[in-house]
């Protein structure tokens, strides 16, 4: 079973700088760790490596043949909606 963040990315290429807002999954009750994110980003086409523990900036393995410098998580918001298993859903009482 795994828990659903929402990641906000900042990724900085040759032409600039934007962000993007991403899915990361990880394990129940756990925050996402590091291969986590590597994971969410190869999905999305980036082979990354962690540059920067603190600041959480990851660079591409390859950077001659990628057209991205850096990617750096701004923001995890774990959605709480989330849940795998279907008998899980969260239930609501209305009154």
């Amino acid at each position: 079973m795994k828990d659903r963040y929402y990641v906000t990315v900042e990724i900085q290429d040759r032409l600039g700088k934007g962000r993007k807002e991403l899915e990361v999954f990880s394990e129940m009750g756990k925050l996402p760790a590091i291969s986590d994110y590597l994971d969410c980003f190869r999905k999305e086409g980036h082979n990354m490596e962690i540059k920067d523990f603190i600041e959480m900036m990851f660079r591409p393995l390859n950077p001659a043949q990628s057209s991205v410098i850096s990617l750096k998580v701004i923001r995890a918001l774990k959605d709480q909606s989330y849940h795998t298993n279907n008998s899980e859903r969260l239930r609501f009482n209305y009154r």
